[in-house]
């Protein structure tokens, strides 16, 4: 029953598989995971007013000590144009990858910096794909706010639902503050978003 359960919910709302690798040089301890995963169990898809695809995803692992507590990894995928057929491979710039993660006091937030991303089944009740790429990373504290470019390499891949209103939501809290997409590429590319953004809510 428990199984049965786990597949209708996951084909309600889609779901996804991403690893995380920190590419950093300069240090490295004894305890630290090496490949941090998470497993969103919302995906959705859509196409927005400027004919982009756009994918959103999230895990959210809730806490009885209250809201403060709980886990919430989000991530955004917007490409530009769509498949001609039913499958179509995008290359991935600064544009088009944002990430947010809360556990309890830790934050973090990620731009996209260059990679590639795959989509298949587009004309189907399910948009499946894959994706690579390397970002930039954020940490917030208290005393510091938004400080820190890390690199690290992301890589996963997904089954998402058609939902728009649910996609949206999602893909609005990526963007807060300096993490907004702007709506075409701007030349020179920005640097990742400022330190002295405003601290996560």
């Amino acid at each position: 029953m428990e199984l049965l359960l786990s597949i209708l919910v996951s084909g309600c709302t889609g779901r996804a598989e991403i690893n995380f690798v920190p590419l950093g040089t300069k240090r490295i301890d004894t305890t630290t995971p090496l490949i941090v995963s998470v497993a969103p169990d919302e995906c959705y898809f859509w196409v927005n007013e400027q004919e982009e695809l756009c994918m959103a995803m999230r895990s959210l692992s809730r806490s009885i000590f209250g809201k403060r507590f709980e886990k919430e990894f989000v991530l955004s995928l917007v490409a530009r144009g769509l498949p001609a057929g039913g499958a179509r491979e995008y290359r991935v710039d600064r544009r088009t990858a944002r990430m947010t993660r809360d556990a309890a006091y830790v934050h973090s937030r990620s731009t996209s910096l260059s990679g590639i991303l795959t989509v298949w089944d587009y004309r189907r009740n399910r948009l499946r794909g894959r994706f690579r790429f390397t970002t930039k990373e954020q940490s917030y504290s208290v005393l510091k706010g938004w400080s820190g470019n890390h690199a690290v390499f992301v890589v996963g891949e997904f089954t998402a639902v058609h939902n728009q209103a649910a996609g949206e939501r999602l893909l609005a809290q990526t963007e807060d503050g300096a993490m907004v997409r702007p709506v075409h590429e701007p030349k020179p590319v920005p640097n990742p978003p400022s330190a002295t953004d405003r601290h996560p809510k």
